[in-house]
């Protein structure tokens, strides 16, 4: 069984992390200075987030419209996802291996990236302080 048993649970995990750091004043200017929007579509379970970072603050909706659209979509499952958060998987190699699907701009997703990556310990902390630390990789 994976790590989310709901929608839900993603949305309140993975969700409720990107709404905190794409606020925060260390890693805002990072996302707003990528001025795209990316759309995460997850399995096992199902679930989607969509992070629009044209405007400031950010803005991160949990369970968008289906016609919801982004310059950049990806596709993982939430496992992946969340070893991601965990700086637990390589997201250049999950791109190559195809287990990271990817569509639009492959650019400004590698940009991002980077500056992704001073959110690792937060994703950590997140779980711990709001009742996921079973959630946590070891």
């Amino acid at each position: 069984m994976g790590t989310f048993q709901s929608a839900d649970e993603i949305h309140a995990t993975l969700g409720a992390f990107l709404a905190e750091i794409t606020k925060d004043p260390e890693l805002r200017p990072k996302f707003i200075a990528s001025d795209t929007s990316f759309l995460v579509t997850y399995t096992e379970p199902e679930a989607r987030t969509l992070v629009d970072c044209t405007q400031d603050p950010p803005l991160v909706v949990n369970d968008p419209p289906p016609e919801a659209t982004a310059e950049i979509n990806l596709g993982m499952s939430a496992d992946d996802a969340h070893r991601f958060w965990q700086g637990k998987l390589n997201m250049t190699v999950a791109l190559a291996k195809k287990q990271v699907q990817v569509s639009g701009p492959m650019g400004k997703m590698l940009k991002l990236l980077p500056a992704m990556r001073p959110a690792f310990p937060r994703y950590r902390e997140f779980l711990e302080d709001n009742g996921f630390s079973d959630k946590v990789i070891a």
